[in-house]
């Protein structure tokens, strides 16, 4: 149990504290300023500290089994539970439809299946570049929506923003497991 596998194991108890600020948000309608606050600098902790912990493990070569597993396993928890929460507001769901959240999870569901298969071949199928803007565009759009309630609710223009923002999000997202596929089949391809 190295530092990076504790900073990930950290982030999976932030992301529940997360969830049980959101569900406390959400039955006071997100106007709770001073809780939309915390529950904004959760989330960036809990971002901040994904970057912390892949650093640590690569520069002191720390990478473990474990790790490989539990890292990506808290982002789609921190991530994917984020926008469930959202999608289930019934303040914050016309800023993040279900459909959305609904690809969200399907592609996480996807890379994963693909990364299973692809190294049970003995094959490393780590993250790529793109899989990695989408992880930061995703918690950017995380981050925003939370301080939309915290710095300036109910400004139109930043409600736009914000649902365009989502929605492009949504699009990376998609663009980013396409490119897992075909990474993917250009694999399994080169080994039939």
């Amino acid at each position: 149990m190295n530092l990076p596998n504790r900073i990930t194991l950290a982030r999976l108890v932030l992301s529940f504290g997360l969830f049980a600020i959101l569900m406390l948000l959400d039955s006071q309608d997100y106007r709770n300023r001073l809780w939309a606050g915390i529950a904004f600098g959760v989330f960036v902790i809990v971002a901040a500290t994904d970057a912390l912990d892949g650093y640590l493990a690569r520069k002191y070569d720390l990478v473990s089994d474990f790790g490989r597993i539990a890292d990506p396993f808290v982002d789609k928890i921190s991530v994917c539970g984020a926008f469930v929460f959202f999608c289930a507001s019934a303040t914050v769901m016309d800023l993040v439809p279900a459909w959305i959240v609904v690809v969200i999870i399907a592609r996480e569901f996807l890379v994963t299946a693909l990364r299973g298969f692809v190294e049970s071949q003995g094959i490393p199928f780590g993250a790529d570049q793109l899989g990695k803007i989408k992880m930061i565009v995703q918690c950017v759009t995380i981050s925003c929506i939370l301080a939309y309630f915290t710095l300036i609710p109910g400004t139109e223009w930043a409600r736009v923003t914000l649902i365009a923002l989502v929605y492009g999000t949504a699009a990376l997202t998609v663009i980013s497991g396409i490119s897992y596929v075909q990474k993917a089949t250009r694999y399994i391809k080169g080994r039939v």
